[in-house]
């Protein structure tokens, strides 16, 4: 849903930025026309003669087509965006439905591959990692990877200050290289991976970047789900070592299909807390009772300009729900709120302008 306030904003400033030049236009004056004025040769020397200023309007310039196109295509995008937007509040926030294109909610912390060319056949040396973003004490294992490479050497070092932290040597087996990082609680947030592979005695580089930091919470469990009105409640159970304004993120999955993406946010204090996931009716499919939650997210926002967010860990790779009473959920539809509405009805306005 945040994208959508996004593409508002932008089409927003675009629009007052058309207004606001069309208007400055409007107020230009046309310079006053002094008339000429013929004296008869009987007729007496009135001086001085008052020149009364006439205000004549300038025409109006016709719109290029440049610019009815463009007004055009504006439209259109906020169009798209009331669309959208209108069909997402189908649902609540805390509850949207989940497909299996949705690759940034089903994947929320996923590596992609960095590769280097090593000669022009197009053959590359390929880096990977399981993930980008890892939370102490976890270790940070790295896949290199290529035709006929050797010895391969990898080092840690500090994005910021570019400072090696450490260093691991090892040698390839068919191609592939595994090199393991024991985690470390000073490491810095920002870590860069240098890797240097022998591929046929030509040295070949790859850099990457990854993340590292303390854990602001671990997620340790949840409680057995229960009915709740029109919401399934499952109670997360949370250590917070950083009190502050929590996002806890989950994927709800029928077997291998997504369902739903569950978001909950609440202020935590240090120590055990309980934050509930929810998720409404319309998102579960009709009569449906074992159901599994995964892709855990555990993220402290942040609570000043100065200071970035953290993420937790979580003891658990998933948590499944079984005979679950779909039948006690009470039908009723998602009410938009408020701030919803009046969202909706600015998207609006700017599409019918």
């Amino acid at each position: 849903m945040k994208k959508f306030y996004v593409v508002a904003l932008i089409i927003s400033a675009i629009l007052f930025s058309l207004w606001f030049t069309g208007k400055s236009d409007a107020h230009k004056v046309a310079e006053p026309i002094k008339p000429q004025i013929k004296h008869s040769a009987n007729a007496a020397d009135l001086s001085p003669v008052k020149v009364i200023p006439i205000d004549v309007p300038k025409a109006k310039k016709p719109q290029s087509k440049k610019q009815i196109v463009f007004n055009e295509d504006l439209t259109k995008a906020a169009q798209q965006v009331v669309m959208q937007y209108e069909s997402a509040l189908k649902f609540p926030p805390y509850s949207q439905p989940l497909s299996a294109l949705d690759e940034d909610r089903l994947k929320p912390n996923q590596f992609y591959p960095v590769s280097s060319p090593i000669d022009e056949s197009g053959d590359a040396l390929t880096v990977s990692l399981k993930q980008y973003r890892f939370v102490y004490p976890e270790e940070i294992t790295i896949k290199v990877s290529a035709q006929g490479l050797g010895k391969v050497v990898v080092e840690l070092a500090n994005t910021d200050t570019k400072e090696v932290l450490n260093t691991h040597t090892g040698n390839a087996r068919e191609g592939e290289a595994t090199i393991t990082f024991k985690g470390e609680d000073d490491y810095p947030r920002s870590l860069q991976v240098f890797v240097e592979g022998n591929v046929a005695g030509k040295k070949v580089p790859v850099v990457a970047q990854i993340q590292y930091m303390a854990p602001s919470a671990t997620l340790t469990g949840f409680e057995t789900a229960y009915a709740q009105d029109e919401n399934m409640v499952v109670p997360a159970n949370l250590t917070v070592v950083k009190s502050g304004l929590y996002r806890v993120r989950a994927n709800l999955y029928s077997g291998d299909t997504p369902l739903a993406h569950l978001v909950s946010k609440e202020r935590l204090t240090q120590g055990n807390q309980t934050l509930d996931l929810k998720a409404h009716w319309s998102i579960l499919p009709h009569g449906i009772t074992d159901m599994r939650l995964s892709d855990f997210v555990i993220e402290r926002m942040s609570p000043s300009p100065g200071e970035r967010n953290s993420f937790g860990n979580s003891e658990i790779s998933h948590f499944d729900i079984t005979d679950f009473a779909y039948d006690s959920l009470q039908q009723l539809p998602y009410q938009a709120n408020a701030q919803e509405k009046l969202s909706l009805e600015f998207l609006q306005g700017l599409a019918e302008s």
